[in-house]
């Protein structure tokens, strides 16, 4: 059973943030890029989020989304619901979802 994804306003910001510093720093081409990988990657997880790995807070989840973010999400009956992408330049451990 594939779960509806739900965009939290944080994930939705965090999401506009990365593809705006692509853009800027990188190219459109590689902004495009990573828009296609992630909406791939979220059908994936839909499709089998307890393939994710567990937080230390109950029935958050976490999944690599690229090389540079990782995804925080949530499970509530059937939606998957998009909580964070966070950068691994950061000290993970200190996002709140974790």
């Amino acid at each position: 059973m594939a779960y509806q994804i739900v965009w939290s306003a944080e994930a939705e910001n965090d999401f506009k943030n990365i593809i705006l510093y692509l853009k800027e720093n990188w190219s459109v081409l590689s902004a495009e890029k990573f828009v296609l990988q992630t909406y791939k990657r979220l059908e994936n997880i839909a499709a089998m989020p307890t393939a994710a790995r567990p937080t230390t807070q109950e029935l958050i989840y976490m999944h690599k989304l690229d090389r540079k973010n990782v995804l925080f999400f949530s499970l509530e009956e059937n939606y998957l619901i998009l909580l964070s992408i966070y950068p691994y330049k950061k000290d993970i451990t200190k996002s709140k979802y974790y």
